[in-house]
């Protein structure tokens, strides 16, 4: 009887040949940016993944491949709080839980509302600024401005400014930080301005601090007051502006009216809001952005969102801009509303807060998520959108992944 020969031994599982490192970086570039934790377990598959996350020219590439259509992703919002006793600190709150947490920003310092980015200029860092001190005479009539960014760990994150000249006691005021693509704290390169809008009882007022040459506050330029400043003048609110083409809107005279700085020339003008017709509660609105990059506005009617958009109409031989509304999204689900918190431009996200915590809803989609649980969101937020890459050394021993990886 014939022997049956043995089987063959299986074929022996070769491990496929490794990718370029160039197809590699492709797949890590596309890393989602609001979840800086992914781009630490990839360095954790092998030396060779952990030297290209690692790599100093990674960085940039990562976002300028992520800002390509979108701005930078809103990894938290900056919080006024205050405990007993104590003074109103400005406070890091994060909304990815990968991105590690902050310090307070200091005693007796707040955040401001408004922090746009002018394009070409991509905006990576937030300010806080405090509120103006209490004249111990006439003549002293400060404002101590700063810049804070809560996750970067140059100097503390914190840069003090010299207090704007201003010859009269504002009446309201609010700031813009308008910085370019390299940052503020951690290039010795990164340039910025900060517009500085406010009133008094002569009108309103403008000037910028440059921090290219030798860096210094631009004198005071002064407008007419505002056509219907109301009992006591006009009045700055104190919530987040928009940057527009190459001008700064800030919501004025109690969301009623926008007042616009022109960046190139230093010109400042008003724009009415349309009325609200539920109820004439004026205090729901906040500036927002367009997809064609526009000015547009949000405001709670009841139980709705709607979204205005500023439109150009023909008027006998020329074109008109009017508010035109657009979309309404249903907010039944988060009453009652307190208020419209912010907008995170670039993510087209609105914040809203209500007595369960802060929400947001997309601008496109109409999709709305819980951010933060408790209450105490009213007013006094600043979206926070950047890039946090964790610095990163060799993380693995192994010199590749595993066939299974």
């Amino acid at each position: 009887m014939e022997m049956e020969e043995p089987p063959p031994p299986p074929p022996t599982l070769r491990a496929p040949p490794a990718l370029p490192d160039e197809l590699v970086e492709e797949v890590l570039l596309r890393s989602p940016p609001d979840d800086p934790a992914h781009l630490v377990r990839a360095a954790l598959v092998c030396k060779r993944w952990s030297r290209l996350v690692s790599d100093l020219a990674f960085r940039p590439r990562f976002r300028d491949f992520q800002l390509q259509g979108r701005g930078a992703p809103m990894l938290g919002f900056l919080r006024n709080m205050s405990a007993a006793n104590e003074p109103i600190s400005a406070r890091f709150v994060r909304t990815s839980a990968s991105c590690r947490p902050s310090t307070p920003s200091g005693a007796g310092s707040r955040s401001t509302r408004a922090r746009p980015r002018p394009p070409p200029l991509r905006r990576r860092r937030r300010a806080r600024l405090p509120r103006p001190l209490r004249p111990r005479r006439r003549a002293f009539l400060g404002i101590r401005l700063a810049i804070w960014d809560p996750l970067s760990a140059a100097a503390g994150g914190h840069l003090e400014l010299p207090v704007p000249v201003l010859p009269r006691r504002p009446r309201s005021w609010l700031a813009a930080l308008l910085c370019d693509q390299h940052g503020l704290l951690d290039h010795a390169d990164g340039h910025f301005r900060v517009v500085l809008v406010g009133t008094d009882s002569e009108g309103t007022f403008a000037c910028v601090y440059y921090s290219l040459g030798p860096a210094a506050w631009s004198e005071p330029v002064y407008t007419a007051q505002h056509p219907d400043p109301g009992a006591g003048g006009g009045y700055v609110d104190a919530v987040r502006g928009a940057l527009v083409g190459n001008a700064l809107y800030f919501l004025f005279q109690w969301r009623t009216s926008i007042l616009k700085y022109d960046l190139a020339t230093g010109d400042v003008s008003f724009i009415r809001l349309p009325l609200a017709s539920h109820n004439g509660r004026m205090l729901n609105t906040v500036l927002t952005t367009t997809e064609d990059g526009g000015l547009g506005f949000a405001r709670v009617a009841v139980d709705k969102l709607c979204l205005w958009s500023m439109e150009p109409r023909p008027n006998g031989g020329a074109l008109a801009m009017e508010w035109t509304q657009g979309r309404v999204i249903d907010l039944r689900s988060l009453l009652p509303v307190i208020d419209l918190l912010g907008y995170a431009d670039g993510v087209g996200m609105i914040l809203v807060g209500t007595i369960g915590g802060c929400f947001s809803v997309d601008q496109k989609s109409g999709r709305i998520d819980k951010l933060v649980d408790g209450t105490g969101f009213c007013r006094d937020i600043v979206p926070y959108m950047s890039f946090y890459t964790p610095a990163l050394g060799t993380a693995s021993t192994n010199e590749g992944p595993s066939v299974n990886a």
